[in-house]
């Protein structure tokens, strides 16, 4: 069962224009039609919609006096005002009518190529619950009863519309995170379980998606990635530490999606789906700069490995006067046309990006120089960010896994920022230890935390240490390199090669040789520093990580530091690549390809004499042996 199809999505989230929130309640299907044509014609080929939990199962209580019984609550709709059990859907109140309009959106959506992800429950939207009036003081996960009814309700309305084509997933409910702030973790999962297990009892051969963002610690990771088909992530730059430092079109602000996208699919094995991507607000860019934000966000999650990208909204809700668009004044301007219905400059760019992806072929995943083993007692975001964006300046890609997964098959390690007692279990230390006796090389940044068998390992001596805040001035590859420390630790060498001493004549960087491999110990937090610090891009702070990999090969070398190039291997003797340049002025870059390979094809610019030219911001290049 695919994650998502054979095509590259780029969609949006769909409320019809001119009524928004309230579409159900006054569905026209002129609008449907006009909105899904000026869509198409953009280049949209996916839409998001949310089928209001309180418009298709509007239920209400209804009070009956029973003689001797006292008072008693029987459901029924609203809408028909006749007890539940009397309706065609007896066990959720599905109002038929709801369905058509549903059945007519999807219908629709097919005419004009358009694939569709229903997102099912929809109780949340804009952090405003839309639910049953009889559900409204009742906890909708931990309520036995509630959850009936929401079982019933989904595989009803699934039940109804599986048979329409252009249904390409499911999804339990929009921002269902926020359907309850007091269950356990466990009890989410649970509720999770049961949900995703209703829809795929009505209909097994589409997949689910998580529909909330990956990254969110109120459902795990371990749990979406049991659950779920799809991962999705939701990136705000604004809402997401280390992001906001700079301005978002530059380099380490628009990593921000890729690098939620690649470390998700490192450690879940599932595929990944970009959603809710905003055109942010008039308070923070203009429409002109969040167009080229998107193209960044947009051109990096693919070469990161993402199977779509989803924006956050087709139209302008200003014009709606309902919570919680009357009150949420941050979500009003997020379309991508105008309450005028006006196209805004970011759908031109969103046009620009589906030409772009219907001339490339269907890229595998990118290949990876390394994997980064993210501790259990370390800000995991911070070190993934850091990582991900130093190794994209060095023209390396990155895979990840956190402490105790078992380990990648690789020939170099990353473990950053090492803190406090244990940073990772004995058991995957010894596993790592062997992997550098037979050939691989392990680098270590370091926060003052403790080591297994530190002496043998790194080939240094503790002579003593000090919680110390300094900062470490040092040389690597003839260029100064400064890094902030909590903690000093004074280091002698026993077996290892010291590579750089700091002003101080401190022990800040040296490899020790380990059987047929070896291991680089630096003595500061180097990823701790990179992403607290303003334009960390524009340091030489990677030159810790080029010194690392100096040794491995690279398919192609373009001396740059602000370019992200993938290798993607699509046969057995040809590879595309794909290359996004973050200067600010387009420039001719000196390239080198490995020996036996030759370019056979060049998109968006040329590689002639060893020079590439751009004729935009990015570059498709196709060799072959």
């Amino acid at each position: 069962m695919g994650a998502t199809n054979d095509k590259y999505l780029i969609g949006c989230n769909y409320w019809a224009s001119g009524s928004g929130i309230n579409m159900w309640k006054n569905y026209d299907k002129k609008v449907v039609r006009k909105d899904m044509r000026v869509l198409s014609v953009n280049g949209i080929n996916c839409i998001r919609v949310f089928p209001l939990w309180k418009d298709f199962a509007p239920l209400a209580e209804m009070a009956c006096s029973v003689q001797d019984l006292g008072e008693e609550r029987v459901y029924t709709t609203k809408s028909q005002d006749k007890p539940i059990n009397l309706q065609k859907f007896p066990n959720s109140g599905l109002d038929e009518n709801q369905v058509l309009n549903l059945k007519h959106l999807l219908a629709t959506a097919k005419e004009f190529k358009i694939k569709v992800v229903v997102s099912l429950l929809t109780g949340c939207f804009g952090e405003r619950k839309f639910i049953p009036e009889p559900f409204y003081k009742r906890d909708l996960v931990l309520d036995a009863e509630v959850v009936l009814y929401e079982c019933a309700y989904v595989k009803d309305l699934v039940g109804e519309i599986k048979d329409c084509e252009s249904i390409l997933a499911y999804e339990p409910g929009n921002q269902i995170h926020l359907l309850n702030t007091y269950a356990n973790a466990q009890q989410v999962k649970l509720w999770i379980n049961v949900i995703a297990d209703a829809i795929r009892v009505k209909d097994n051969q589409r997949p689910v998606w998580s529909g909330v963002d990956g990254l969110n610690n109120d459902i795990s990771l371990t749990c979406q990635s049991n659950l779920f088909d799809a991962l999705t992530v939701q990136p705000n730059p604004y809402d997401t530490d280390y992001c906001a430092l700079e301005k978002v079109s530059e380099m380490r602000s628009s990593m921000q999606t890729a690098t939620s996208v690649s470390y998700l699919n490192a450690v879940s094995n599932k595929p990944i789906v970009v959603e809710d991507f905003g055109d942010l607000s008039q308070s923070f860019i203009s429409q002109e700069v969040v167009s080229e934000y998107f193209e960044n966000a947009f051109i990096t999650s693919l070469q990161a490995g993402a199977e779509g990208f989803n924006l956050c909204s087709a139209f302008d809700q200003s014009y709606v006067e309902v919570n919680p668009f009357d009150t949420n004044c941050k979500e009003t301007s997020v379309g991508l046309i105008d309450k005028d219905y006006n196209p805004k400059p970011i759908l031109s760019k969103v046009a620009e990006m589906s030409k772009v992806i219907t001339q490339l072929p269907k890229l595998p995943q990118a290949k990876k120089d390394g994997c980064v083993i993210i501790p259990s007692k370390v800000d995991q975001w911070a070190m993934v960010y850091a990582s991900n964006v130093m190794a994209v300046q060095n023209g390396r890609s990155l895979d990840y896994v956190l402490e105790g997964q078992p380990l990648k098959d690789y020939d170099y390690y990353i473990l950053p920022c090492v803190k406090d007692a244990s940073p990772i279990a004995y058991s995957t230390a010894k596993a790592l230890v062997e992997k550098v006796k037979k050939g691989a090389k392990l680098l270590i940044s370091s926060s003052g935390g403790t080591l297994w068998d530190f002496e043998e390992l790194t080939g240094l001596k503790v002579t003593g240490r000090e919680n110390l805040l300094h900062t470490k001035h040092f040389i690597v590859n003839g260029k100064r390199v400064a890094v902030d420390c909590p903690i000093n630790v004074e280091l002698k060498a026993k077996t290892a090669k010291v590579l750089a001493k700091d002003d101080d004549d401190r022990i800040a960087l040296a490899e020790n040789k380990l059987g047929k491999g070896s291991v680089l110990f630096l003595n500061a937090p180097l990823e701790e520093h990179f992403v607290k610090m303003n334009y960390p891009e524009n340091t030489e702070l990677f030159e810790v990580y080029k010194c690392f990999f100096k040794q491995k090969k690279k398919v192609i070398d373009v001396k740059d530091s602000k370019l992200y190039v993938t290798v993607h291997e699509i046969d057995a003797k040809k590879s595309g690549i794909l290359i996004y340049n973050f200067n600010k002025k387009k420039a001719d870059l000196s390239y080198k390809l490995s020996e036996g390979f030759k370019i056979s094809k060049t998109l968006f610019g040329s590689a002639t004499s060893g020079k590439l030219k751009f004729d935009k911001k990015y570059m498709y290049i196709e060799i072959t042996k």
